[in-house]
């Protein structure tokens, strides 16, 4: 009797450490798809959608006074976005990149620029398009330029520079993500 007097205490100290491990295993478990499950908050990948071309050809002066810019552009928008909206907001559209291109002198319409000035117009056309204006209306895109440099400056206090998960496109967010000229002429 005693062999089985001194097996039974050795169970009882194992009971403890299973249960224990059980414990911290299921709760590592638990809170390992509670990590996990925060992917449903997670914004949903933005895709490349149709190409709208604007229908209209922009023959722009520019900024210093005796050389004029012609263009056709074309925005390829993100997957989804209704074209009535564009239609509908074509003046404003026209507009804001009417603006944007009497703003630059000649040196800034070249071929390394470019770049700059597709996110620039694409940035433009994002505000008329979010804030569902159909004409030129100067107060909304100083609000709109105050909080979307408000919001750049919130992203990179931390004092990390996040790459763009998409660096072709002229907009991560969209509605418009990218710009393309059809036609480009200088002169």
């Amino acid at each position: 009797m005693s062999e089985e007097a001194k097996e039974a205490p050795k169970k009882k100290g194992k009971l403890p450490v299973v249960v224990i491990l059980a414990l911290v295993l299921g709760a590592g478990g638990f809170f390992g798809m509670k990590m996990r499950g925060g992917d449903k908050d997670k914004e949903p990948e933005i895709k490349l959608g149709a190409v709208v071309p604007i229908e209209k050809e922009f023959i722009v002066n520019l900024k210093n006074g005796s050389s004029y810019v012609q263009a056709e552009i074309a925005l390829h928008m993100k997957e989804g976005f209704d074209k009535k909206e564009i239609e509908h907001s074509m003046p404003a559209l026209q507009d804001r990149i009417n603006t944007v291109l009497m703003s630059k002198m000649p040196s800034e319409i070249t071929a390394g620029k470019l770049p700059e000035l597709k996110k620039e117009i694409a940035t433009g056309l994002n505000e008329v398009l979010a804030s569902g204006s159909h004409g030129d209306d100067k107060a909304d895109h100083k609000d709109e330029k105050k909080k979307s440099k408000k919001k750049k400056s919130d992203e990179h206090d931390d004092g990390e520079h996040s790459e763009p998960e998409h660096p072709d496109w002229d907009s991560e967010k969209g509605p418009v993500l990218k710009v393309y000229f059809t036609k480009l002429a200088t002169q």
